[in-house]
């Protein structure tokens, strides 16, 4: 199995339980290819996902530091899509929907081997003349039926899938806040490096991860609130 996984889950680790300190630099990408024994190329690519998702900054010349230790904190809600889609105003673009051969680390999430078909759904969420949330999903394809047949620009993910005799028992998220990289800049119309929420969710079915799908969303547009008992 390929090594990159593997690393940025190490690395990750180590920034969120303080191994790294703040304010001075990672060891540099030659220094962790060879503590990985592995190539420059995917010390880089972890590093370059780690900065995507806000875990650490690079300054030019000086090295990539730590952002910070991150506290889990809280509980909260999302707005089913059902809700959003019945808006007069609201609109969401299929960008792509198609099966793609997973990589390793799509294959450590959905628990299926590297290379294994998963359905691939990119959609964007906008609002008026607005962009306001990137979709990026990833389905096991042994349960996504005939899924890719379905209007994905009107339908519930979720609701196709129960439809189709998949139970979805429980979901797992995280709300990040990190800084938006070229192509979702691009796509929400925003400079690079704006700041923004990033959503990760998984669905299960039973013991079996269904789903696993990332948000970008806009922060400057957008605003999450929930009502619970004390």
């Amino acid at each position: 199995m390929a090594k990159y996984p593997l690393i940025k889950t190490t690395l990750k680790d180590r920034l969120l339980g303080g191994h790294y300190q703040e304010g001075l630099p990672l060891p540099s990408e030659p220094q962790l290819a060879r503590e990985f024994e592995v190539s420059r190329m995917t010390a880089r690519r972890a590093i370059d996902e780690l900065e995507r998702e806000g875990y650490v900054y690079r300054v030019q010349g000086a090295g990539t530091f730590p952002t910070g230790k991150r506290f889990r904190q809280g509980m909260f809600r999302v707005r089913p899509f059902k809700d959003w889609a019945r808006h007069p105003d609201h609109r969401t673009g299929v960008l792509h929907a198609m099966q793609i051969q997973a990589t390793p680390e799509i294959a450590i999430v959905l628990q299926v081997q590297s290379g294994d078909p998963v359905v691939f759904v990119h959609r964007l969420r906008t609002a008026g003349d607005e962009a306001l949330v990137i979709e990026k999903r990833y389905i096991n394809a042994a349960l996504a039926g005939d899924l890719l047949s379905q209007n994905l620009a009107a339908e519930s993910i979720h609701e196709v899938l129960v439809s189709m005799g998949v139970p979805l028992t429980r979901v797992e998220q995280a709300l990040e806040a990190v800084n938006l990289r070229q192509e979702e800049a691009d796509l929400l119309r925003v400079p690079v490096g704006t700041a923004a929420f990033l959503l990760r969710r998984t669905t299960y079915s039973g013991t079996k991860r269904v789903s696993y799908v990332n948000y970008w969303v806009r922060g400057d547009r957008y605003a999450f609130q929930d009502s619970f008992e004390p």
